[in-house]
């Protein structure tokens, strides 16, 4: 696998070819979302727990950046972006309470509630927290200069962007959020917006692969300099 991983950077250093593989699976939601089983949307249904997996990958392979990768702007970044996707996975568990009994069952399947949860009203307060800490973390190591150097030079992958937005708004056409007139065109709302979120983590992922890799190439100029 990790030679997999080599060869793909060597050949696709800015994963161009997966930003346009997510934006197509972006397009296919809409019409995927009319033929796949609405079961597989339910609140930790099979849609939701590939989210959780996502976006476990994507604090692993930050965390592996800020591990293994020297510490200068990127492996910060690693850094600050693991409270981010423990937090996003925290939401899409509900905060625990998937691991518990649904309280019921309705037309879009097991209910899930984290007001249940005796450390429910903490969880505010606990990811401000964690997002100040990175924000501060980030700044005083200069990981906003370091993402200035990555869009600079070119390497900031505004597909991924373009593709995450394109996941929020249909997201936003899942939940029912459009015109009245648009909202027959919609089949299966419940799968398009688990389907939109799901690519749109992905996005995410790739996203950050592609800024974390792009280390190599900002520092690639200073040690020539060294050398020299």
């Amino acid at each position: 696998m990790k030679t997999f991983f080599a060869r793909l950077g060597r050949a696709d250093p800015g994963r161009v070819v997966l930003q346009r593989s997510l934006l197509l699976c972006l397009l296919l939601c809409f019409p995927l979302a009319r033929f796949i089983p609405l079961e597989w949307s339910w609140e930790n249904g099979v849609i939701e727990n590939a989210q959780v997996v996502v976006l476990l990958a994507g604090l692993f392979f930050a965390g592996r950046a800020w591990r293994h990768a020297p510490q200068d702007g990127a492996a910060m970044l690693g850094l600050c972006a693991m409270p981010v996707w423990f937090l996003l996975a925290g939401r899409e568990l509900s905060w625990g309470a998937v691991f518990l009994p649904p309280l019921g069952f309705g037309p879009e399947g097991p209910v899930y509630s984290s007001r249940i949860l005796f450390y429910r009203p903490m969880v505010p307060a606990f990811a401000a927290v964690l997002l100040l800490a990175a924000l501060i973390t980030g700044w005083r190591h200069g990981v906003h200069r370091y993402l200035q150097r990555v869009i600079a030079g070119g390497g900031f992958p505004w597909m991924c962007v373009l593709v995450v937005l394109g996941s929020a708004l249909g997201s936003t056409f899942g939940e029912g959020h459009v015109p009245a007139f648009a909202r027959d065109w919609v089949a299966h709302s419940q799968v398009l917006e688990e389907l939109s979120e799901l690519v749109g983590y992905l996005a995410l992922v790739v996203a950050q692969g592609v800024v974390l890799r792009y280390r190599a190439q900002v520092g690639a100029p200073e040690r020539v300099a060294e050398t020299a």
